[in-house]
């Protein structure tokens, strides 16, 4: 009895411990973590970097998704993150909107873009906003689409599509009163944008969380850090893509 209770008593006290860490951890974060000197335009490290490691890069990734906290990170980090995208060559850029500030502020956001966009070659399409010019020479570069989901844009999602089907308010070809996934993953395409299952998730800091993201459509993505402290910038983005490009995906087998 009495090995128990210091046992309990043991247990109580580490859990304390972490949490003040925890705590403390997170509050030095947020107030005094010297925020990332904002740049204009994309450095000539950046595109040399990309350069060198873009051909290490064999796996092909077609839809990248970060999740995204106005707390943490500033417009001009996710900024960023288009840019590079384009670089490498993603053709799908999601950002998942935690807050739901970046939503409110997608004009904003595309200015930042824009601004940093000066020089690069490519094409940026917004589900939401005009497209920006891409075009070079006559010729249409590589092309990025980006996106901001939300929360909204998960559960509740699914279960309007679902609602819908009970209402034949929207087509679902079944054979009987039982569902597929594959039925109703085609129902769920007609409820999104047209985009492709995301194959990488990127996040920050100490904890891994979906915050509800796609619940659905992200079954086979890999989810990696992108750093510990919340920074973004151009090495941790392409040590991501490289950790990615060495998963093993197994697919269920």
């Amino acid at each position: 009895m009495l090995a128990r209770f210091f046992g309990n008593l043991l247990f109580n006290l580490v859990h304390l411990v972490l949490a003040i860490l925890v705590a403390v951890n997170n509050v030095y974060r947020r107030f005094w973590r010297k925020p990332a000197i904002s740049r204009d335009e994309v450095t000539k490290y950046d595109l040399q970097l990309v350069r060198e490691n873009v051909p290490q890069l064999r796996k092909k990734l077609h839809h990248l998704v970060m999740l995204s906290d106005t707390d943490q990170h500033s417009l001009d980090d996710l900024a960023f993150i288009v840019i590079w995208s384009l670089l490498v060559g993603i053709p799908y850029v999601t950002f998942y909107d935690i807050t739901g500030d970046l939503i409110e502020n997608e004009q904003k956001f595309f200015l930042e873009v824009e601004k940093r966009k000066k020089g690069i070659p490519g094409f940026i399409k917004w589900s939401k906003m005009p497209d920006l010019n891409g075009f070079s020479n006559g010729t249409q570069p590589h092309t990025v689409n980006v996106n901001i989901f939300s929360y909204d844009d998960g559960q509740p999602k699914i279960a309007e599509c679902i609602r819908k089907i009970a209402l034949k308010e929207l087509p679902c070809d079944s054979s009987s009163d039982e569902f597929t996934a594959q039925e109703l993953d085609k129902s769920l395409s007609l409820m999104y944008t047209s985009i492709p299952e995301p194959d990488l998730a990127l996040y920050t800091g100490s904890s891994c969380r979906t915050f509800g993201l796609l619940p659905w459509q992200i079954r086979l993505t890999e989810f990696i850090k992108l750093s510990e402290d919340s920074s973004i910038n151009v090495s941790d983005f392409l040590g991501a893509l490289c950790k990615y490009n060495k998963c093993d995906q197994r697919y269920g087998k």
